[in-house]
């Protein structure tokens, strides 16, 4: 079970994505098993010292941590130190199965009931109260929305059913198996599938490639009461259990708390001890190819895997991971240097190694091959990867890592007073399992920052060549690329590249030349104020200069050493040219991928080594975002930043063939899965058309040139309409004076031509059908609703109520009475930038079978709380966990950058929202609801899409569906 995604997030998980999990969980690994020893007691390292560390004489363990952020809030974690590494091959699956069956009925809290309640005292299921099954650590998280006694007296009493109450009722075992069986299908995807072989081919003969938490299909069919049972009494053991506490309580009351409610628990069943993990056994050279083509991509890897003996943490084992941190990230910057050649056959390449599962060593080399190019690309890794191995490293490339490296030990240190308590929760179970020391980011700064000082090329070289002392080479390709063609089989293909290349000589690695930053002249003047505007019960400065830039400020004590900013221009998405669809999607990439005019963006990121300071660009309906965040000591580096950012772009034409190639990439992902067809087709349907929505075809997007992002963007950087936005740990008085400098000495700024186009319109009463070719059972359901732009608060918050209100019925009646899917949900989108416009959608991924049911009960359920409203308690459960998320959304400086004070020039407004946001909420009734849902979810409102895969008497046809003009669309023939 895991927190859902909403809609908006916009990255499309490929294989690379997937193995980059992998390799993060590789560095902060649980540990097998149940060691009741704590880790520092191994060590000569000490840990925080505001942990405090307990243990009961059943031997369950416990760690509290007081922490004031988020205020008067507290976390309670059960971490069950046993997952699917614990399963018999006959229990596959189970793990995650039972995890799953303690949200459905315990000792004190019925089936149905203990979501319910989460949400009454206002809790988000998802976000609040959750759980994860990993290899070998099953963990349950309740983040308590207050912090008085009864109530974590009410939390503790749920982590003790979830230790030892579950009912495991056979009827509720029946309900839940259909929705892990759901769960099962949304996760299945190519990317998922190369991911299961691999971890098969690299982990041979090891228990972890068996072992998969989410289980086996005929494993969780079978199961029953006796199996899940066995397993809840072999493994949630006390000793194997471990409560951590973090937020702000008062540490003697808890410690008493926990001692007396979980004194009583007892082992239930047999003690089995750690199944064994096996041991790898590679030898010399193995090759691997596995072919999906509904991938839309192909990755070519060298790694290995070695097993190692458990070392316990210490000084000395900290010095050998830190240079290995150092050489692994050198040679990363060295693949990333690669990726500006216009030669480079890759669009994508990371390096990485660490520990994963305590006792298994990874390093692996991993690139994305631009089409057709595996070969190639093959070659440059293993070129890369032994030129380091060969010649070494430079002190150079030692410095940059070294700089960057003590920056964020720095800024963890600073931040450290004011970090999250779920965030630190997770790392003291992180560290637990893996048998790691958890300190505190001062007393890591101490620790290693003088390690890193020591560090000399000659020792990372050292530190390289062992992390690669494996003594054997995994060549995999996997992927879209088809190998078969040809006599030759495709691992012989792969083997005779890899001996090719082997057998040429490498110099060593010839470092791109230096550049120097900053280079543009200093302003040697301060622009004029002509408008200043106070607003003391907010803490919010206004200022606008003379050049017509406009500035907002807000100091905060909310996170210490954090600044966030937003320089925000117009138009956006919005004024993309009506004959250049998708220019704004690509601009966006162009220019995170580019540089400057003169640095190239390798070249800025060595000139800002050891700095602080982040900046991403991403384009809106209604602006254009350069945005980011930095620390207090950066501030006068980021405003001369912005300034070469809008002075002197880059437009380089090997970085516009490198984005190309990625969305070449991007369009073969989506076109051949259903959520990528509601990327392509769904969005822009539920827009009336209007290109500005979604991705256009892909020969449409291919026509698109550099100078077509130039030509729209730079007029937009020299003189389109600014404001800055900077909330966080600043002095105002000196955002304005570097804002006065660096952007009020810009070119006056001036409104841009308009672009003028219809806006969206709702395809009200219409229907799309969308087949896609695919092996993959998996079909969406996505029914929407005409509602509004977002000008109206009062009625945008109630509409926002009123997609929690969706959402919860169609948990309760879709996922929980049905069974039909893992995570419906539903959410409303209401504009900026286009008037009048705004889609209230629910959405649903549901087994093929299932579509015309699913979908008759989502208008049900729409129909329902149109006639029926919303009844009192269903209200209460849905307003107080955003009353909760109000109270904490206050004290972000995320929530003050992004929603209040950027665009508030423009629509001052804003800054009313954030003064009665809490207030307004609060006075929203369940009739207010009830009244909106009667006009907006009327079916004469409704648009329907249904995205399913093409049935072989399907495939190629088209029919005309729902309202006259509406067809039914299969796929393009995309390029591959």
């Amino acid at each position: 079970m895991e927190k859902r995604c909403r809609p908006g997030a916009r990255a499309i998980i490929g294989w690379i994505g997937i193995w980059l999990v992998v390799a993060g969980l590789a560095l902060a690994a649980p540990a097998a098993g149940g060691d009741t020893r704590w880790p520092h007691r191994q060590s000569d390292l000490k840990p925080d010292p505001a942990l405090v560390f307990g243990q009961l004489d059943n031997g369950l363990r416990y760690v509290l941590r007081v922490n004031q952020t988020p205020r008067n809030r507290v976390g309670l974690h059960l971490d069950v130190q046993a997952g699917s590494l614990h399963e018999r091959d006959d229990q596959r699956g189970l793990a995650h199965f039972l995890e799953h069956m303690l949200f459905n009925g315990s000792a004190h809290f019925p089936p149905g009931e203990l979501v319910k309640y989460f949400q009454r005292i206002g809790m988000s299921f998802g976000d609040d109260a959750n759980a994860h099954t990993g290899f070998d650590e099953t963990v349950y998280d309740v983040l308590l929305p207050d912090n008085r006694p009864e109530s974590i007296a009410e939390g503790l009493l749920v982590l003790h059913d979830y230790a030892a109450g579950a009912l495991l009722l056979p009827e509720e075992i029946d309900r839940e198996r259909e929705v892990v069986l759901a769960e099962m299908r949304s996760r299945d995807s190519p990317g998922y599938r190369v991911f299961k072989a691999s971890l098969g081919f690299e982990f041979e003969g090891l228990r972890v490639a068996e072992r998969l938490p989410i289980g086996e299909e005929e494993v969780v069919r079978r199961a029953d009461r006796t199996a899940l049972k066995a397993f809840y009494d072999d493994w949630y053991r006390p000793d194997r259990l471990v409560v951590v506490m973090v937020g702000d309580f008062d540490p003697a009351m808890a410690e008493a708390m926990i001692r007396e409610r979980f004194a009583d628990l007892k082992n239930r069943g047999a003690a089995p001890g750690d199944p064994p993990m096996g041991k790898a056994a590679h030898r010399g050279v193995k090759t691997f190819y596995h072919h999906e083509p509904e991938l839309g991509h192909t990755s070519v890897s060298i790694g290995q895997v070695r097993s190692v003996a458990f070392t316990p943490d210490s000084v000395a084992f900290q010095r050998r991971q830190l240079a290995e941190r150092v050489a692994l990230r050198i040679l990363d910057h060295r693949l990333q240097s690669l990726l500006e050649r216009p030669d480079a056959p890759f669009t994508h390449a990371y390096a990485d190694a660490g520990l994963f599962l305590k006792t298994l060593h990874n390093a692996e080399v991993r690139a994305r091959p631009r089409e057709g190019r595996w070969a190639d690309a093959l070659r440059a890794l293993e070129r890369t990867l032994r030129q380091a191995l060969v010649h070494g490293v430079a002190p150079a490339e030692v410095d940059r890592v070294r700089r960057e490296m003590k920056a964020d030990l720095e800024k963890a240190a600073g931040q450290a007073a004011t970090r999250q308590s779920p965030a630190l929760a997770r790392e003291i179970i992180g560290d637990i399992n893996a048998g790691r020391v958890t300190m505190a980011p001062d007393q890591q700064l101490a620790l290693l920052g003088p390690m890193i000082d020591e560090l000399d090329a000659a020792q990372v070289h050292e530190a390289l060549r062992r992390a690669w002392g494996g003594g054997h080479w995994l060549v995999m390709v996997t992927g879209s690329e088809d190998l078969s063609g040809g006599g030759e089989s495709p691992e012989r293909q792969i083997r005779r590249v890899w001996d090719a290349s082997r057998a040429e000589a490498v110099r060593p690695w010839q470092a791109p030349a230096a550049g120097g930053f900053p280079y543009l002249p200093e302003p040697e003047k301060s622009a004029r104020i002509v408008e200043r505007l106070t607003h003391q019960d907010l803490g919010v400065v206004q200022v606008r200069f003379d050049n017509g830039v406009a500035l907002s400020v807000k100091q905060t004590d909310f996170k210490d050493e954090e600044v966030l900013f937003s320089l925000d221009l117009e138009p956006g998405r919005s004024g993309e040219p009506a004959d250049r669809p998708g220019l704004a999607e690509l601009a966006e990439a162009m220019m995170n991928a580019d540089g400057l005019g003169k640095l190239s963006r390798d070249a800025l990121d060595r000139a800002l080594a050891g700095r602080s300071l982040s900046l991403s660009v991403g384009v809106s309906q209604d602006r254009m975002r350069l945005m980011g965040e930095t620390v207090p000591g950066e501030v006068p580096l980021l405003f001369d930043l912005l300034r070469h950012r809008l002075l002197d772009p880059g437009w380089r034409p090997s970085v516009f063939a490198l984005v190309m190639d990625r969305f070449q990439n991007q369009y073969d992902n989506l076109q051949r899965s259903v959520e990528g067809q509601m990327m392509l087709r769904g969005r822009r349907f539920l827009a009336g058309g209007d290109s500005r929505f979604g991705l256009p075809p892909r020969e449409v997007f291919e026509k698109l040139t550099l100078e077509d992002v130039a030509q729209w963007v730079a007029p937009i950087l020299a003189h389109g309409p600014m404001s800055l936005s900077v909330v966080g740990d600043v002095d105002p008085d000196e955002i304005v004076a570097l804002a006065a400098r660096y952007l009020g000495t810009l070119p006056a700024r001036k409104p841009m031509p308009l672009v003028h186009r219809p806006g969206p319109r709702f395809p009200a009463g219409g229907r799309l059908d969308i087949e896609v070719d695919t092996r993959l059972e998996k079909a969406m359901v996505v029914v929407s609703y005409a509602t509004d732009d977002m000008w109206d608060i009062h009625r945008t918050r109630r509409l926002n109520l009123l997609a929690e209100a969706f959402s919860d019925r169609l948990r309760e009646e879709v996922r929980e009475r049905l069974g039909a899917s893992y995570s419906p949900f539903a959410y409303h989108w209401p504009s900026r930038a286009y008037p009048g416009y705004g889609v209230l959608s629910a959405v649903v991924q549901v087994d093929p079978g299932q579509v015309d049911t699913v979908r008759e009960e989502m208008a049900r359920i729409a129909a329902d709380l149109a006639t029926k409203g919303v009844g009192d308690d269903a209200f209460a459960r849905i307003r107080e966990p955003a009353l909760t998320g109000i109270k904490d959304l206050r004290r972000e400086n995320t929530y003050w950058r992004d929603a209040v004070l950027s665009g508030a020039w423009r629509h001052p407004e804003q800054l009313d929202w954030s003064r009665d946001i809490y207030r307004d909420y609060a006075a929203i009734t369940a009739a207010e609801l009830s009244d909106l849902a009667a006009r907006y979810l009327a079916a004469e409102r409704r648009a329907t899409i249904v995205i399913r895969p093409a049935g072989p008497e399907q495939e190629g046809k088209e029919t005309n569906a729902g309202e006259p003009g509406l067809k039914k669309e299969s796929p393009a023939n995309g390029r591959r």
